[in-house]
């Protein structure tokens, strides 16, 4: 059994970055008398907002495993894999912002504005990057001290 120490902290940093990152647009799309808004929960026309499932599918997971991840204290190894996994998935996300990003900005006439808050699933990701790190350095001390044993 491992004692809970700083990963715990760093996912649940995790999980608030991106419940807070839900609530505010990724991009902007400017077409010369009109904003289109992409984000989670913020999506659409300025005005006429509807929630974007992909993203707030991705954003339920990637929160969902990340506090699995922090009652997961007992099984070491299982932890780790589903850290690992959250973060492949908060990737993903990223990728689909981008991808979303440059089909509609590659339209002629639109341009694409990129948020501030995009930075938070960024966050959120080298928070679990950290957890996951801290995770090592516990098996790892795990590891030794069977040996002296």
């Amino acid at each position: 059994m491992v004692i809970q120490r700083i990963q715990s902290v760093y996912l649940l940093l995790a999980v608030i970055l991106m419940i807070v990152f839900a609530f505010f647009p990724a991009l902007s799309f400017d077409l010369a008398d009109k904003t289109v808004l992409y984000g989670a929960l913020e999506s659409g026309r300025a005005g006429h907002m509807h929630i974007n499932p992909l993203l707030i599918t991705l954003i339920i997971l990637i929160s969902f495993l990340a506090i699995i991840d922090i009652f997961l204290y007992k099984n070491l190894q299982r932890q780790m894999t589903v850290c690992f996994v959250d973060i492949i998935i908060g990737i993903a996300m990223l990728i689909a912002i981008c991808v979303q990003a440059f089909v509609i900005g590659n339209r002629e006439g639109w341009t694409v504005s990129w948020q501030w808050y995009l930075i938070l699933p960024i966050l959120s990701i080298i928070f679990m990057m950290l957890a996951h790190k801290s995770m090592s350095n516990d098996k790892k001390k795990l590891r030794d001290a069977d040996r002296l044993r």
